[in-house]
């Protein structure tokens, strides 16, 4: 059996040259975000990391594979951009980071024990951008395993007392089957 990183690390270097584009939900719900410090959480080859950074924040990149940071820093370094790259296991052991985040991002990953880490991470009145699969809708269900895949409704449960400035699920189908969730939330000032 293949070990994670192995597979993630065939799977960014069969990709190397495939356009970096931004999740189109990250561009429409980029008016709501501050400009400031920001992690990018499982950011593969560092397309949202990357749009971010172009937008003037000051990213910090985490993901399992080394070959897919080396990919974004290389092109970090050839645009001069502010990307921190770090290669960690955020399923054995989340690195120890700051908690003052002006913007936490996830996309398309989902570990749900490391929910709590991310939203820590973040400042008080600072932002958390997650959208992954979800079950909600009317779409056909794919072949994910349900343990990556969101319950209708659960993004509003991991997110009750913060302010929900964006939250959609349901609405758009996934490439891989079932649907899209989405949710652009903010941290109490007093959490």
């Amino acid at each position: 059996m293949e070990n994670p990183r192995d597979k993630w690390n065939r799977r960014w270097r069969e990709r190397n040259d495939d356009e970096l584009v931004a999740d189109s939900w990250l561009i429409e719900v980029s008016d709501l975000l501050p400009v400031g410090r920001a992690l990018d959480l499982a950011c593969g080859r560092g397309r949202n990391a990357l749009e971010l950074a172009r937008r003037g924040f000051s990213v910090t990149a985490l993901d399992h594979s080394d070959v897919a940071l080396a990919q974004l820093a290389a092109v970090t370094a050839a645009e001069g951009l502010l990307i921190e790259c770090q290669r960690c296991d955020l399923e054995r052991q989340p690195p120890l980071l700051r908690h003052d985040y002006d913007l936490a991002l996830c996309f398309f990953y989902l570990h749900r024990p490391l929910l709590p880490w991310m939203l820590e991470s973040v400042r008080a009145g600072g932002l958390v951008v997650l959208r992954t699969f979800s079950s909600a809708g009317r779409f056909q269900p794919g072949e994910l395993d349900s343990q990556f895949v969101l319950q209708p409704g659960e993004l509003l449960t991991i997110f009750s007392g913060w302010e929900i400035l964006r939250h959609e699920e349901g609405l758009e189908p996934s490439r891989k089957g079932g649907s899209l969730a989405g949710i652009v939330a903010r941290k109490p000032l007093h959490f």
